[in-house]
């Protein structure tokens, strides 16, 4: 499995660690991944991970889809991030899995459209989920703890793989 992360956070602060974190643990797992991020310094510390393969440094969604190769899966990480899944998913068949960000999904289409179209959505805890049914009750939602608190590398790998074998929500013509 080849999977490609996306993560377009502007700083490097404890979320920047959680992701690095997660990029390590796939990588003992043996994941094949590329990534792309803004951010140079975590670009930096990427790119000292062994067997994981950093792209450019992007500045916005588009950049990212450009700069995406064909893989497996890709997990967008922030919202800043979410028009690229889209974008991969509509245009080259890539599937995405979305990382919530605690926020609540606002009335603009484009953001409901990457909720709807994403593989599954993932919660670091079961607080957002409420908020995510009640928004859309068809959301394929998984409840995947950060790797350094009391998540695993097989927690993410399982519902990567998980995400792979269910269709692509909105293929059907529905939105």
């Amino acid at each position: 499995m080849h999977i490609g992360h996306i993560n377009l956070a502007k700083s490097f602060n404890s979320t920047g660690e959680h992701f690095v974190s997660l990029i390590e643990a796939l990588r003992q797992a043996s994941v094949g991944q590329y990534v792309l991020v803004r951010n140079v310094t975590l670009a930096k510390r990427l790119n000292a991970v062994e067997g994981v393969a950093v792209g450019p440094i992007v500045r916005s969604a588009v950049t990212a889809y450009c700069m995406m190769p064909h893989l497996d899966l890709v997990h967008i990480h922030d919202m800043a991030s979410a028009q690229a899944g889209l974008l991969l998913t509509l245009t080259r068949s890539i599937p995405y899995v979305l990382t919530h960000g605690g926020n609540g999904v606002n009335g603009n289409p484009v953001t409901q459209a990457v909720y709807r179209r994403a593989l599954c959505v993932l919660c670091q805890d079961d607080c957002d989920v409420s908020i995510l049914r009640h928004f859309e009750p068809s959301l394929h939602i998984e409840i995947v703890p950060a790797v350094e608190h009391n998540g695993s590398a097989a927690d993410f790998l399982r519902v990567y793989q998980n995400s792979q074998r269910m269709p692509i929500a909105g293929n059907n013509g529905s939105q």
